[in-house]
């Protein structure tokens, strides 16, 4: 993409307005907020970032963390793990703040966990749509620990699943998402983390 053409898309997703799902947090030194739009018929969410930067050996002064996470869903996405089609995700620097975007599709069909138990101690589900549930979140994990990929902030509100006809797990919010030398470290910390929440 040239570089213009990078700055007019980057500009026109950045003024994009909506609903926010998540309304703008401040910390770090900078902000973090998503939005529900409607585009052509189709449901997307709206991450904007200024300042939310990781750091590492390769990149000792920061890089967003929305490029990791762009990275990350890629990855994901070739291991065959469900993930949130992306739409566009870009960072750039202006007048030496970065901005980061991260434009997603909607997992249509998909709830969290969290919405589905919710549901389940109203109308509850069959065992049998339980357990295919649960073996769906287990495959899923399965595919991102089988790269050495930790989720990172592994909570019940970033599980999606669906039910209807086939089980189907994947997940979202990959921002602190890393790669581990040994896979028994990603598993380990994943679900010491899911534990507390199940």
């Amino acid at each position: 993409m040239a570089v213009s053409a990078k700055y007019d898309e980057f500009n026109h997703w950045w003024a994009t307005e909506g609903d926010w799902v998540e309304e703008p947090n401040y910390r770090r030194n900078g902000m973090s907020g998503v939005q529900c739009v409607e585009r052509n018929g189709k449901k997307l969410y709206v991450k904007r970032m200024t300042h939310h930067l990781f750091h590492s050996v390769r990149y000792p002064f920061g890089r967003p963390t929305i490029v990791r996470e762009v990275a990350v869903i890629k990855e994901l996405e070739r291991a065959g793990v469900i993930v949130p089609k992306i739409v566009f995700g870009e960072a750039v620097k202006i007048e030496g703040e970065w901005r980061a975007l991260l434009v997603t599709e909607d997992m249509a069909g998909f709830i969290s966990i969290a919405d589905w138990y919710a549901q389940h101690a109203v109308s509850p589900y069959s065992d049998e749509v339980r357990q295919a549930m649960l073996k769906a979140v287990a495959l899923a994990f399965k595919k991102m620990h089988s790269i050495n990929r930790q989720h990172g902030c592994c909570y019940v509100r970033h599980i999606y699943v669906k039910t209807e006809g086939n089980a189907e797990a994947g997940f979202l919010d990959l921002e602190k998402s890393r790669r581990r030398l040994r896979r028994d470290k990603a598993i380990n910390h994943d679900f010491r983390q899911l534990e507390k929440y199940l």
